[in-house]
Protein backbone atom coordinates (compact mmCIF):
# COMPACT_ATOMS: atom_id res chain seq x y z
CA UNK A 1 0.00 0.00 0.00
CA UNK A 2 2.98 2.06 0.48
CA UNK A 3 4.66 1.57 -2.73
CA UNK A 4 5.51 5.03 -3.59
CA UNK A 5 6.89 5.81 -0.86
CA UNK A 6 9.13 3.34 -1.03
CA UNK A 7 10.64 3.84 -3.81
CA UNK A 8 10.83 7.51 -2.49
CA UNK A 9 13.27 5.62 0.28
CA UNK A 10 15.32 4.00 -2.39
CA UNK A 11 16.12 6.95 -4.84
CA UNK A 12 17.16 8.78 -1.18
CA UNK A 13 19.38 6.22 0.14
CA UNK A 14 20.84 5.79 -3.57
CA UNK A 15 21.75 9.50 -3.31
CA UNK A 16 23.09 9.93 -0.34
CA UNK A 17 25.01 6.16 -1.18
CA UNK A 18 26.06 8.35 -4.23
CA UNK A 19 27.55 11.84 -1.78
CA UNK A 20 29.43 8.78 0.54
CA UNK A 21 31.06 7.37 -2.31
CA UNK A 22 32.11 10.53 -3.42
CA UNK A 23 33.70 11.12 0.16
CA UNK A 24 35.37 7.82 0.67
CA UNK A 25 36.87 8.53 -2.99
CA UNK A 26 38.23 12.43 -1.80
CA UNK A 27 39.63 10.14 1.37
CA UNK A 28 41.97 7.61 -0.70
CA UNK A 29 43.14 10.23 -2.81
CA UNK A 30 43.82 12.28 0.52
CA UNK A 31 45.45 8.95 1.64
CA UNK A 32 47.43 8.67 -1.12
CA UNK A 33 48.82 12.51 -1.04
CA UNK A 34 49.85 12.35 2.56
CA UNK A 35 51.40 8.63 2.64
CA UNK A 36 54.90 10.24 3.42
CA UNK A 37 53.73 11.80 6.73
CA UNK A 38 51.21 8.58 7.72
CA UNK A 39 54.26 7.09 9.65
CA UNK A 40 54.60 7.77 13.43
CA UNK A 41 58.56 7.86 12.51
CA UNK A 42 58.26 10.86 10.29
CA UNK A 43 56.42 13.10 13.26
CA UNK A 44 60.13 12.24 14.99
CA UNK A 45 62.55 12.51 12.33
CA UNK A 46 63.80 16.27 13.30
CA UNK A 47 65.34 14.56 16.73
CA UNK A 48 67.94 13.01 14.39
CA UNK A 49 69.99 16.06 15.04
CA UNK A 50 73.92 15.19 15.10
CA UNK A 51 75.02 13.91 18.43
CA UNK A 52 72.16 11.65 18.83
CA UNK A 53 72.40 8.36 19.94
CA UNK A 54 70.03 5.56 19.07
CA UNK A 55 69.42 2.26 21.03
CA UNK A 56 67.42 -0.78 20.54
CA UNK A 57 66.12 -3.07 23.43
CA UNK A 58 63.22 -5.93 23.30
CA UNK A 59 60.85 -5.30 26.31
CA UNK A 60 59.64 -9.11 28.17
CA UNK A 61 56.35 -8.41 26.46
CA UNK A 62 57.81 -8.27 23.37
CA UNK A 63 57.47 -4.51 22.97
CA UNK A 64 59.96 -3.47 20.72
CA UNK A 65 61.71 -0.50 21.89
CA UNK A 66 63.80 2.72 20.32
CA UNK A 67 65.50 5.15 22.62
CA UNK A 68 67.22 8.29 20.89
CA UNK A 69 69.14 10.37 23.65
CA UNK A 70 70.42 13.84 22.66
CA UNK A 71 72.07 15.26 26.16
CA UNK A 72 73.20 18.51 24.28
CA UNK A 73 70.33 19.31 23.03
CA UNK A 74 68.28 17.99 26.38
CA UNK A 75 66.55 15.90 24.16
CA UNK A 76 65.20 12.34 24.66
CA UNK A 77 62.50 10.24 22.90
CA UNK A 78 61.30 6.60 23.73
CA UNK A 79 59.16 4.80 21.13
CA UNK A 80 57.29 1.54 22.55
CA UNK A 81 56.02 -0.87 19.41
CA UNK A 82 53.29 -2.83 20.71
CA UNK A 83 52.28 -3.93 17.41
CA UNK A 84 48.86 -4.37 16.38
CA UNK A 85 47.70 -2.14 19.29
CA UNK A 86 50.05 0.86 17.93
CA UNK A 87 53.11 3.06 19.12
CA UNK A 88 53.59 4.87 22.65
CA UNK A 89 55.92 8.16 22.16
CA UNK A 90 57.27 9.73 25.14
CA UNK A 91 59.11 13.03 23.93
CA UNK A 92 61.23 15.30 26.29
CA UNK A 93 62.74 18.10 25.08
CA UNK A 94 63.28 21.66 25.75
CA UNK A 95 59.61 24.30 26.65
CA UNK A 96 61.49 26.15 24.01
CA UNK A 97 61.52 23.74 21.27
CA UNK A 98 58.12 22.67 22.34
CA UNK A 99 54.54 23.44 21.31
CA UNK A 100 53.38 26.95 22.38
CA UNK A 101 50.35 25.89 23.85
CA UNK A 102 49.79 23.08 26.51
CA UNK A 103 46.49 21.25 25.12
CA UNK A 104 45.57 17.60 24.64
CA UNK A 105 44.68 16.61 20.92
CA UNK A 106 42.77 13.65 19.89
CA UNK A 107 42.34 12.90 16.22
CA UNK A 108 40.85 9.98 15.61
CA UNK A 109 42.93 7.09 17.61
CA UNK A 110 45.92 9.33 17.75
CA UNK A 111 45.94 10.76 21.34
CA UNK A 112 48.54 13.69 22.41
CA UNK A 113 49.14 14.64 25.76
CA UNK A 114 51.39 17.30 26.66
CA UNK A 115 52.45 18.74 30.30
CA UNK A 116 55.49 20.94 31.24
CA UNK A 117 58.08 20.80 34.08
CA UNK A 118 59.87 23.84 34.22
CA UNK A 119 62.31 24.11 31.31
CA UNK A 120 61.18 20.54 29.94
CA UNK A 121 58.17 19.96 28.09
CA UNK A 122 56.73 15.95 28.11
CA UNK A 123 54.68 14.99 24.70
CA UNK A 124 53.29 11.39 24.80
CA UNK A 125 51.46 9.91 21.61
CA UNK A 126 49.52 7.30 20.94
CA UNK A 127 48.76 5.85 17.80
CA UNK A 128 45.79 3.12 18.76
CA UNK A 129 43.43 5.00 20.98
CA UNK A 130 39.77 4.59 20.76
CA UNK A 131 37.66 6.87 18.99
CA UNK A 132 34.53 8.30 20.32
CA UNK A 133 30.87 6.98 18.62
CA UNK A 134 29.64 10.17 19.25
CA UNK A 135 31.99 11.76 16.31
CA UNK A 136 30.17 9.46 14.20
CA UNK A 137 27.10 10.48 14.94
CA UNK A 138 27.36 13.83 14.60
CA UNK A 139 28.01 13.77 11.09
CA UNK A 140 25.69 10.58 10.68
CA UNK A 141 23.14 13.24 12.27
CA UNK A 142 23.39 15.67 9.66
CA UNK A 143 22.79 13.54 6.60
CA UNK A 144 19.57 11.73 8.72
CA UNK A 145 18.34 15.43 9.54
CA UNK A 146 18.76 16.51 5.98
CA UNK A 147 16.83 13.46 4.52
CA UNK A 148 14.52 13.73 7.29
CA UNK A 149 13.50 17.05 5.88
CA UNK A 150 13.08 16.02 2.44
CA UNK A 151 10.66 12.93 3.20
CA UNK A 152 8.72 14.93 5.63
CA UNK A 153 5.61 15.37 3.93
CA UNK A 154 3.73 11.45 2.78
CA UNK A 155 0.68 12.82 4.15
CA UNK A 156 0.66 16.06 2.59
CA UNK A 157 2.32 14.36 -0.54
CA UNK A 158 -0.86 12.22 -1.06
CA UNK A 159 -3.23 15.06 0.00
CA UNK A 160 -2.10 17.22 -2.34
CA UNK A 161 -2.88 16.20 -5.92
CA UNK A 162 -4.48 13.14 -5.47
CA UNK A 163 -6.66 12.37 -2.23
CA UNK A 164 -8.76 10.83 -4.13
CA UNK A 165 -6.97 8.06 -5.27
CA UNK A 166 -5.68 7.57 -2.09
CA UNK A 167 -8.99 6.94 -0.16
CA UNK A 168 -9.73 4.49 -2.56
CA UNK A 169 -6.55 1.96 -0.93
CA UNK A 170 -7.86 -1.04 0.69
CA UNK A 171 -6.54 0.10 4.32
CA UNK A 172 -7.61 2.11 6.94
CA UNK A 173 -6.42 5.69 7.29
CA UNK A 174 -4.38 5.29 10.11
CA UNK A 175 -2.81 2.04 9.13
CA UNK A 176 -1.75 3.63 6.20
CA UNK A 177 -0.27 6.77 7.26
CA UNK A 178 1.62 5.12 9.94
CA UNK A 179 2.77 2.74 7.17
CA UNK A 180 4.17 5.96 5.59
CA UNK A 181 6.13 7.06 8.90
CA UNK A 182 7.50 3.70 9.53
CA UNK A 183 8.58 3.21 6.10
CA UNK A 184 10.25 6.60 6.44
CA UNK A 185 11.53 5.98 9.29
CA UNK A 186 13.73 3.08 8.19
CA UNK A 187 14.89 5.42 5.32
CA UNK A 188 16.37 8.00 8.22
CA UNK A 189 17.90 4.73 10.02
CA UNK A 190 19.15 3.52 6.66
CA UNK A 191 20.92 7.21 5.79
CA UNK A 192 22.47 7.20 9.78
CA UNK A 193 24.29 3.38 8.94
CA UNK A 194 24.96 4.47 5.43
CA UNK A 195 26.96 7.17 7.07
CA UNK A 196 28.32 5.71 9.57
CA UNK A 197 29.93 3.24 7.27
CA UNK A 198 31.20 5.64 4.79
CA UNK A 199 32.92 7.49 7.76
CA UNK A 200 34.24 3.97 9.04
CA UNK A 201 35.66 2.50 5.66
CA UNK A 202 37.85 6.45 5.36
CA UNK A 203 39.14 6.44 8.76
CA UNK A 204 39.83 2.67 8.18
CA UNK A 205 42.03 4.26 5.14
CA UNK A 206 44.68 5.98 7.65
CA UNK A 207 44.69 3.58 10.80
CA UNK A 208 42.45 0.80 12.03
CA UNK A 209 39.58 2.42 14.18
CA UNK A 210 39.09 1.23 17.71
CA UNK A 211 35.65 2.85 18.27
CA UNK A 212 34.36 3.66 21.89
CA UNK A 213 31.07 2.53 22.54
CA UNK A 214 30.96 3.30 26.16
CA UNK A 215 29.36 5.76 28.59
CA UNK A 216 28.96 9.07 26.53
CA UNK A 217 28.91 7.14 23.18
CA UNK A 218 26.21 5.06 23.92
CA UNK A 219 24.30 8.31 24.84
CA UNK A 220 25.28 10.08 21.95
CA UNK A 221 24.12 6.80 19.82
CA UNK A 222 20.70 6.69 21.28
CA UNK A 223 20.29 11.24 21.02
CA UNK A 224 21.47 10.30 17.28
CA UNK A 225 18.69 8.31 16.40
CA UNK A 226 15.64 10.07 18.37
CA UNK A 227 16.35 13.77 17.79
CA UNK A 228 16.43 13.11 13.56
CA UNK A 229 13.05 10.71 13.96
CA UNK A 230 11.77 13.89 16.29
CA UNK A 231 12.37 16.33 13.81
CA UNK A 232 10.90 14.51 10.79
CA UNK A 233 8.33 13.83 13.25
CA UNK A 234 7.77 17.69 13.71
CA UNK A 235 7.79 18.31 10.24
CA UNK A 236 5.69 15.34 9.52
CA UNK A 237 2.42 17.22 11.41
CA UNK A 238 3.09 20.43 10.14
CA UNK A 239 3.34 19.38 6.61
CA UNK A 240 0.07 17.32 7.32
CA UNK A 241 -1.67 20.68 8.44
CA UNK A 242 -0.30 23.02 5.68
CA UNK A 243 -0.58 20.37 3.18
CA UNK A 244 -1.00 23.21 0.22
CA UNK A 245 2.41 24.67 1.03
CA UNK A 246 4.00 21.94 2.09
CA UNK A 247 7.03 22.31 0.23
CA UNK A 248 7.62 25.60 1.73
CA UNK A 249 7.31 24.14 4.88
CA UNK A 250 10.04 22.14 4.21
CA UNK A 251 12.50 24.55 2.55
CA UNK A 252 12.10 27.05 5.94
CA UNK A 253 12.17 24.71 8.17
CA UNK A 254 16.10 24.42 9.07
CA UNK A 255 16.44 28.36 8.20
CA UNK A 256 13.83 28.84 10.85
CA UNK A 257 14.72 26.85 13.19
CA UNK A 258 18.61 28.25 12.94
CA UNK A 259 17.46 31.92 13.36
CA UNK A 260 15.28 31.22 16.54
CA UNK A 261 17.92 29.24 17.76
CA UNK A 262 20.52 32.31 17.14
CA UNK A 263 17.43 34.47 19.09
CA UNK A 264 17.19 32.42 22.43
CA UNK A 265 21.14 33.87 22.24
CA UNK A 266 19.96 37.38 22.27
CA UNK A 267 21.58 39.67 25.06
CA UNK A 268 18.39 40.69 27.14
CA UNK A 269 20.15 44.70 27.47
CA UNK A 270 16.52 46.08 27.01
CA UNK A 271 12.67 45.42 27.26
CA UNK A 272 12.76 44.49 23.47
CA UNK A 273 15.57 41.96 23.36
CA UNK A 274 14.20 40.41 26.47
CA UNK A 275 10.57 40.13 24.60
CA UNK A 276 12.82 38.81 21.53
CA UNK A 277 14.78 36.14 23.80
CA UNK A 278 11.85 35.13 25.63
CA UNK A 279 9.42 34.54 22.18
CA UNK A 280 12.53 32.88 20.59
CA UNK A 281 13.06 30.32 24.04
CA UNK A 282 9.43 29.47 24.01
CA UNK A 283 8.94 28.27 20.38
CA UNK A 284 12.21 26.31 20.17
CA UNK A 285 11.08 24.40 22.93
CA UNK A 286 8.72 23.01 20.56
CA UNK A 287 11.78 22.19 18.42
CA UNK A 288 13.04 18.94 19.29
CA UNK A 289 16.92 19.59 17.94
CA UNK A 290 17.07 22.24 20.65
CA UNK A 291 17.52 19.74 23.02
CA UNK A 292 20.33 18.17 21.54
CA UNK A 293 23.62 19.10 23.96
CA UNK A 294 27.35 19.05 21.73
CA UNK A 295 29.99 17.95 23.84
CA UNK A 296 32.69 19.57 24.80
CA UNK A 297 36.46 18.56 25.27
CA UNK A 298 37.35 18.48 29.03
CA UNK A 299 40.81 19.52 30.41
CA UNK A 300 42.31 15.90 30.58
CA UNK A 301 41.34 15.39 26.67
CA UNK A 302 38.40 13.28 26.93
CA UNK A 303 34.32 14.47 25.90
CA UNK A 304 31.33 15.45 27.76
CA UNK A 305 28.26 16.37 27.83
CA UNK A 306 26.96 19.51 29.99
CA UNK A 307 25.01 20.10 31.13
CA UNK A 308 24.17 15.94 32.40
CA UNK A 309 20.17 15.69 32.06
CA UNK A 310 20.56 13.00 29.14
CA UNK A 311 17.82 11.67 30.70
CA UNK A 312 15.05 14.13 30.32
CA UNK A 313 16.42 15.31 26.97
CA UNK A 314 16.27 11.51 25.31
CA UNK A 315 12.72 11.14 27.21
CA UNK A 316 11.69 14.57 25.54
CA UNK A 317 12.54 13.61 22.14
CA UNK A 318 10.89 10.35 22.40
CA UNK A 319 7.75 11.74 23.56
CA UNK A 320 8.47 14.79 20.27
CA UNK A 321 8.31 11.45 18.00
CA UNK A 322 5.32 10.43 19.14
CA UNK A 323 3.38 12.74 19.82
CA UNK A 324 4.03 14.80 16.74
CA UNK A 325 3.66 11.69 15.02
CA UNK A 326 0.08 11.28 16.49
CA UNK A 327 -0.92 14.52 15.21
CA UNK A 328 0.14 13.87 11.99
CA UNK A 329 -2.36 10.99 11.66
CA UNK A 330 -5.25 12.18 13.63
CA UNK A 331 -4.77 15.53 10.52
CA UNK A 332 -4.98 12.76 7.69
CA UNK A 333 -8.25 10.91 9.19
CA UNK A 334 -9.96 14.05 9.16
CA UNK A 335 -8.74 15.39 5.67
CA UNK A 336 -11.94 15.33 3.36
CA UNK A 337 -11.45 14.80 -0.31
Amino acid sequence: MNYVEWLRIRNCLRVVAIILAIFVLLAVVLRVSVARYMSPDAWIEHFHDPGTTVSHVVLPDGTKRTILDNAAEQTHVVIDDRGQQGKHIVVTEPTARAHTDTKHVNVGSIQVQESRHGSLTTTTIDTNGSVPMLYYMAFADLFAIVIGTFLAAPLAREIDGHLEVSLTKPVSRARFAVGAIGIDVLGILGTSLLTVVALYICQLLFETPSLDFSGINARAIAMGIASPLAWYALLCALTTWLNRSWIGVLAAALPIAGVVGILTLLPTQNVIALFIHDTAWVISRLNPLSYVSMAVPSDDGTVSYRPDNFGLRFTLEVMFFVVYGAIAVWRWQRVEA
